[in-house]
């Protein structure tokens, strides 16, 4: 099964270097990864790039939104009720932190096809081994 992490920031950054960090850990070619951080090369975040890389990525059957903060969290929800029913039905806005449930998400999505646990270990990935 094909998945997509979408990272969603006001930073490309962000974006571009939790991407890179990912992928040189993550080698499963069933797991893409989409870097959405900023807005031309500015501060800011933006529907349309979410959009964009869903329908780029036709081929996954799971997408899975990481965003980090405010309209960054409103441009993801909004995205999501621009897709069609069917991509509405695989999109996963996952509240955890950007970078440890991320990481963790993609990490586990290269390894499982169990929707459920990639969410699960994306939204502990914060809680583990920090305290």
């Amino acid at each position: 099964m094909k998945k997509s992490i979408l990272l969603v920031s006001h930073s490309q950054k962000v974006t571009d270097g939790l991407k890179e960090m990912i992928e040189q850990m993550q080698q499963s070619k069933d797991v893409a990864i989409f870097s959405l951080g900023g807005v031309n090369g500015e501060i800011g975040s933006d529907p349309m790039k979410i959009i964009e890389a869903v329908n780029q990525s036709e081929e996954s059957t799971a997408y899975f939104v990481f965003a980090d903060i405010g309209s960054a969290v409103l441009n993801a929800e909004m995205a999501k009720e621009m897709l069609s029913d069917e991509q509405q039905k695989n999109y996963y806005l996952v509240d955890a932190p950007i970078v440890e449930g991320a990481f963790a998400g993609a990490i586990t999505a290269g390894v499982t096809d169990d929707i459920q646990q990639i969410l699960t270990e994306a939204q502990n990935a914060g809680k583990k081994g920090w305290g």
